[in-house]
């Protein structure tokens, strides 16, 4: 057989790798809703659904910032931790008397900077993002607990509470709304902006896209600046909906976000990365965590199941990349 032919099989043939990789986040996402559909009573109803979109919010929020990172070739540990922080300082805020749309705003300039921080860290001073980010794991974590003695703060603004929670515009429930508009903005930007074609440019080959004239370390910090924006952001969120600050809020989110941007298919590697795969990623993870929560599922048992697709999802990347 010659060349020709052979390699015209191997590049016309199907990649089931792949295409099961492409596939997974909706086939799993379908699946996941069939099932607890049938194995819950309470799955399909009404406020089951308004409560998983709202609850689903942070989680969006963080894996859209956590596809940009990743989508650079790095990695942001920190998020559950920085989000818990970002919760109890704006419960405190509001606790000494700061109004909650100026708590609000310092929690997000406070938000940025912590992202921008990561990022000046790993880009200048040339640390990989995994241990810097594990570091500010580890302090964001402290503070908290310091900060609040490991006792919640409640917030007792029901206009915040509300407006962040249970409010709507057009009928649409906030959280959604913020939702939209920030997956909107980061689809358009890497769809249709040069900023985020250098971002596929610098994720594939950071050294070329330098030697092409792309700001390899300016757009870098920039994608952990707005990481850390929409971390502050499902901060917000995350403290209207459980009405306090509390240290440990968010255990798994790091490793939710993570998996989701994993499911829709983005390379851990970078160069490769989808936001409306992303979404449903989330969507995946959100309904699964909701499904197993109605199950009465043991906490432990959530995060085998969680690492177990992860694995899964990263295997098919790696085969259908040909082993690259």
């Amino acid at each position: 057989m010659s060349a020709e032919v052979a390699s015209g099989r191997a590049t016309g043939g199907i990649n089931y790798a792949r295409l099961f990789r492409d596939l997974l986040p909706y086939l799993g996402l379908l699946a996941l809703i069939v099932y607890f559909s049938f194995a819950s009573d309470f799955f399909l109803n009404t406020r089951n659904f308004e409560r998983l979109v709202t609850d689903s919010a942070t989680l969006i929020l963080v894996a859209l910032g956590m596809t940009l990172v990743i989508l650079i070739a790095e990695i942001d540990l920190s998020v559950g931790a920085v989000v818990a922080l970002l919760s109890v300082i704006l419960a405190q805020a509001m606790a000494n008397g700061i109004a909650w749309p100026l708590a609000v705003a310092l929690t997000l300039v406070l938000a940025v900077g912590i992202g921008t921080l990561n990022g000046v860290i790993t880009v200048i001073g040339q640390i990989p993002s995994f241990i810097v980010t594990l570091g500010m794991l580890a302090i964001a974590t402290g503070l908290a607990f310091i900060f609040t003695g490991a006792v919640s703060v409640p917030i007792l603004d029901e206009v915040f509470l509300d407006l962040f929670y249970s409010d709507a515009v057009l009928g649409i429930p906030v959280p959604l709304v913020i939702v939209a508009i920030a997956f909107l903005l980061c689809l358009v930007t890497l769809k249709r902006t040069a900023f985020g074609r250098e971002l596929f440019a610098i994720g594939a080959n950071a050294e070329a896209a330098r030697l092409s004239g792309v700001a390899v370390r300016r757009n870098k910090i920039t994608v952990f600046a707005i990481m850390g924006l929409l971390v502050g952001v499902g901060a917000v969120l995350s403290a209207s909906r459980l009405g306090s600050g509390a240290p440990g809020s968010s255990p798994s989110l790091t490793l939710d976000a993570i998996a989701a941007v994993i499911i829709g298919g983005a390379s851990l590697f970078g160069g490769r990365a989808s936001i409306l795969r992303t979404l449903l990623g989330a969507l995946l993870i959100a309904v699964l965590n909701n499904g197993m929560v109605l199950l009465n599922i043991n906490v432990d048992a959530q995060f085998i199941v969680k690492g177990v697709i992860i694995l899964i999802a990263v295997v098919l990347e790696r085969i259908a990349s040909g082993g690259r």
